[in-house]
């Protein structure tokens, strides 16, 4: 009986380590292939009507983005306040230039500014 047992929880073992790899491999691959938001890639402007951050990752519009640290805990700036991710409510809309540090929030035709060097300190890559 208990080599039964002893090759049961042996199975379950094995079983579990391959679903968490397996299940960590497809979150790095789905991370590695999505749009990215760095200093050197420019993003076209979002209509940002849903955000989320699920698991470390920034949805907008249900769409993962690799945000190289991005969090709801990001701030922003306007002029002298700072802004956390939360506390700027949707809709609104995401500016990046190419070769530019700086990701623009525009609602209500004010521009918030956060910058991304400050954010790569917390990258999962």
């Amino acid at each position: 009986m208990k080599r039964n047992q002893f090759l049961y929880f042996g199975v379950v073992f094995l079983t579990g380590v391959i679903f968490v790899l397996i299940m960590n491999r497809n979150s790095r691959e789905e991370l590695i292939t999505a749009p990215i938001i760095r200093k050197k890639f420019r993003l076209e402007d979002i209509h940002v009507k849903k955000i989320s951050f699920e698991r470390n990752g920034l949805y907008l519009n249900d769409t993962r983005y690799n945000s190289g640290g991005i969090s709801s805990y990001s701030k922003f700036h306007f002029r002298d306040t700072i802004f956390s991710f939360d506390d700027i409510s949707t809709p609104f809309i995401l500016r990046k230039d190419k070769n530019n540090d700086t990701l623009k929030l525009i609602k209500n035709d004010k521009v918030f500014y956060l910058l991304i060097s400050e954010e790569l300190v917390f990258d999962e890559l």
